[in-house]
């Protein structure tokens, strides 16, 4: 079942973030990540949290957060992050969880919606271009504050 997060789903998604974390090398710890996802647990003008439930059991997320752009035309999304626990990929978790997202995201107005993924990761960008994602020439650059 892939439904909307809600707040009693903070300390299963501490799990999974920090399963992602760990996986993706950055070993965020858990003050880390509450302070990132609680406020958006509580407020949707933030963004929105999805999850997928199997038997009960929270197997995956995806995390996305609001934005606005002159060359959207209004309001964007930007989908964060996207995990599924290792013991439940290639069972098209992910697929599912992103087809929903994208309704949810119809529903709310938005114009266009970005995502990043990494260059090593060949089977995430499959799974976003089978989705219709495509690939633009953009290159993100960051600096924390």
């Amino acid at each position: 079942m892939i439904r909307q997060a809600f707040p009693a789903d903070l300390e299963a998604l501490l799990g999974l973030l920090a399963s992602f974390s760990e996986e993706a090398g950055t070993n965020f710890g858990r003050e880390h990540l509450l302070a990132g996802l609680e406020p958006m647990l509580n407020n949707q003008d933030l963004g929105l949290v999805f999850v997928s439930e199997i038997d009960s059991v929270l197997v995956g997320y995806a995390v996305i957060g609001w934005g606005w752009g002159i060359e959207s035309g209004g309001k964007e999304a930007l989908i964060d992050e996207v995990f599924v626990l290792k013991n439940h990929r290639n069972q098209g978790i992910g697929a599912k969880m992103l087809t929903e997202v994208m309704v949810q995201l119809g529903m709310h107005n938005t114009k266009a919606v970005f995502l990043e993924t990494e260059a090593q990761s060949p089977n995430s960008r499959k799974l976003y271009q089978n989705l219709g994602f495509e690939t633009e020439d953009s290159v993100w650059m960051r600096k924390a504050l």
